[in-house]
C-alpha cells in the first residue's frame, strides 16, 4: 500500500514531495518538469498523466515492483528521475522512503533495512563506494541515471550483490526508454519502443508514451530496432583532421588516471579544424599528462590525444552531470 516515510530529509524536500502527491491525487492531466541542463540551458517540458503512468507501469513491471515492494528515493523531486520514483510508487501502490538527495544518501540507513529498488546518479554511487560500500547490499536493484561511468566503476558495479542497470532516456521520454545491465554495453529497448537511425543519430518511437520519431542528438551503434550501443552526443563530437572523436569514450578510458573533475574538449585549430584538449580543475604533472596522451593515442588514434591541458572549473548540474558546453564556452 502506498505510503511515504522520511529519513534525514529536509522540510523543503518534504514540502515538494507533498505538493507532487497532492497534484497527482487531484488527477491533474499535465505536469511540468525541467531538463537537466547538461546540454544547454534547462527548459520546462510538459508531460501528460497518461505518459507518466505508462512509464511508471513499464518500469515497475521490469523490476518486479508491486504492492509488497519498498523503495528508497534519493533524487531531487525537481528532476524527472525523482518525480518518476514517486509516481512509480503511487502507480504501483507500494511504500516509498525519501532521504535527502546528497552525495551519499544511504549513509544513515540501518544495516537491517531492506529495499527493493533505488535510483542513483553516478556521482552518488562513487561516493557510496568510497564511504559505505556494504550498504549497497540493502537493495535488490539499483538503477543509474545519466552518463559518466568509468570503466573501473562499471567493473566494480558488475560484481556487487544488487543487480545494477543504467537507463537511457531524457526528460522528453519520461525517464528511460532502454536499459542495460552493468557489464553489458548493449542497451535493450523497453516494451513498445522502436529505434532507428537518421544522420547517425538515434530516433525513438514509443507507442506506450505516444512518441513518434523523436530525433535525438545521441550517436549510437544500432544492432536492431531494440538494441544499441551508445557512442556519444552529436553536439559534443570533435572533428580533428577529418576524424570524428567522441570525447565521452576517451573520458571513460582515462578516468582511472585522474582524480579531479575533467573533460576532453575540442578547441578551434588552424590546420586540424579542432584539436583535442584536456580541461581540468588543476594541472597534472607533465609526466602524467604525457602518460595519458600515450594511453589515448594507442586506444583512439593520434588525433584524439589532447594537444595540451587547460585549467578551468568543470561546471556541473545539481545532479552531477557535466555542463560541457558552458565549460568549453568559459574557455573560449
Amino acid at each position: 500500500m502506498f505510503e511515504v516515510n522520511y529519513t534525514s530529509c529536509s522540510a523543503e524536500t518534504q514540502k515538494e514531495i507533498r505538493a507532487l502527491i497532492e497534484l497527482w491525487n487531484e488527477q491533474s492531466a499535465h505536469y511540468t518538469t525541467k531538463t537537466s541542463g547538461s546540454t544547454g540551458t534547462p527548459k520546462s517540458i510538459t508531460l501528460t498523466r497518461a505518459q507518466l503512468e505508462a512509464s511508471a507501469r513499464r518500469t515497475n513491471s521490469f523490476f518486479g515492483l508491486d504492492v509488497n515492494s519498498k523503495v528508497l528515493m534519493s533524487l531531487s523531486p525537481n528532476t524527472i528521475g525523482g518525480k518518476m520514483m514517486l509516481i512509480r510508487a503511487l502507480t504501483g501502490d507500494y511504500s516509498i522512503e525519501v532521504t535527502e538527495p546528497g552525495a551519499n544518501p544511504i549513509s544513515d540507513l540501518s544495516n537491517k533495512s531492506h529495499y527493493s529498488f533505488i535510483s542513483l546518479v553516478p556521482y552518488q554511487v562513487k561516493r557510496i563506494l568510497e564511504e559505505t560500500p556494504e550498504k549497497l547490499d540493502l537493495f535488490d536493484y539499483i538503477l543509474l541515471g545519466g552518463m559518466g561511468l568509468s570503466i573501473e566503476l562499471e567493473k566494480i558495479l558488475s560484481s556487487v550483490n544488487p543487480q545494477v542497470y543504467i537507463g537511457f532516456g531524457m526528460t522528453e521520454t519520461v525517464s528511460h526508454i532502454a536499459l542495460r545491465k552493468m557489464g553489458n554495453p548493449v542497451y535493450e529497448a523497453l516494451e513498445g519502443v522502436e529505434l532507428e537511425i537518421s544522420d547517425d543519430c538515434l530516433v525513438i518511437t514509443d507507442s506506450k508514451l505516444g512518441i513518434e520519431r523523436l530525433l535525438t542528438n545521441d550517436i549510437v551503434r544500432l544492432h536492431d530496432s531494440s538494441h544499441f550501443e551508445w557512442l556519444g552526443r552529436a553536439d559534443f563530437v570533435i572533428n580533428s583532421g577529418g576524424i570524428k572523436i567522441h570525447p565521452e569514450n576517451i573520458e571513460q578510458a582515462i578516468d582511472p588516471f585522474i582524480d579531479i573533475p575533467f573533460i576532453i574538449g575540442g578547441l578551434p585549430h588552424e590546420m586540424l579544424g579542432e584539436a583535442c584538449v584536456l580541461i581540468l580543475e588543476k594541472a597534472l604533472p607533465e609526466e602524467k599528462f604525457k602518460q595519458i596522451q600515450v594511453v589515448i593515442r594507442e586506444k583512439f588514434g593520434k588525433y584524439a590525444a589532447p594537444k595540451q591541458q587547460l585549467v578551468s572549473p568543470v561546471l556541473k548540474t545539481e545532479n552531477g552531470k557535466i555542463r560541457r558546453k558552458e565549460t568549453l564556452n568559459s574557455i573560449l
